[in-house]
């Protein structure tokens, strides 16, 4: 149990770590390390969707998760200079694929009306929610096809705004194995996390646009 949690807390640091990097410096490094970035996005992407794919616990969890971040990164890393347009497209699709989590989880909730309970209940779940149904699968698809599509259009913008929130759900998400479980009592907790990811993106989206401004 105790190793468990020790790694629990080494994902999480690692997750805040690259979070970081990502919500700070994301446009930046897409331009200059393109092929890291591919490693970073893909990876990110693979390991989010993991959970949809395989029904582990702890260390077994943690092993398909390494195993899968380097796999899918190496791919992205190896795609990400021949097929550009690939990658700036994931990276705005990502957005939308974090937005269409929660617009999922409220329409799952509600049944697709205006529902203060269904509020209330989105924000007892984790965040992101889980993409578990199809019907949430297939708007989180809807939203990432759109904002993909955007992206390529309007990279600046997208990327900025990509990396800026996509580094924030890692912060937040290691923040929560670790800092955030002093919270775990909280009523509303969701609302919480969710305060804190947005404070953090739009302060990455803001420092981002003043590296670009002075570069």
């Amino acid at each position: 149990m105790e190793g468990t949690l020790q790694a629990l807390s080494l994902q999480g640091a690692a997750l805040v770590f690259f979070g970081i990097i990502i919500c700070f410096m994301g446009y930046s490094l897409f331009r200059s390390m393109l092929p890291l970035w591919g490693f970073i996005i893909i990876g990110i992407v693979a390991l989010t969707f993991l959970p949809m794919f395989v029904d582990l616990k702890g260390s077994q969890l943690l092993i398909a998760q390494i195993i899968t971040f380097f796999v899918a990164g190496v791919i992205g890393a190896l795609i990400a200079t021949p097929l550009y347009y690939v990658i700036v497209f994931v990276t705005g699709a990502t957005l939308g694929a974090l937005v269409g989590t929660i617009v999922g989880a409220y329409i799952d909730l509600s049944g697709g009306t205006v529902s203060f309970q269904a509020l209330t209940a989105l924000a007892q779940l984790t965040f992101p929610p889980a993409v578990d149904t199809p019907g949430k699968f297939m708007i989180v698809a809807i939203l990432a096809l759109i904002t993909g599509v955007f992206a390529i259009g309007f990279q600046k913008f997208m990327i900025t705004a990509s990396t800026a929130f996509l580094g924030a759900t890692a912060v937040v998400s290691g923040m929560n194995t670790t800092l955030l479980r002093m919270f775990s009592g909280v009523e509303n907790r969701s609302v919480l996390v969710g305060l804190v990811w947005l404070m953090i993106g739009l302060i990455g989206l803001f420092v981002q646009y003043r590296m670009r401004d002075e570069t």
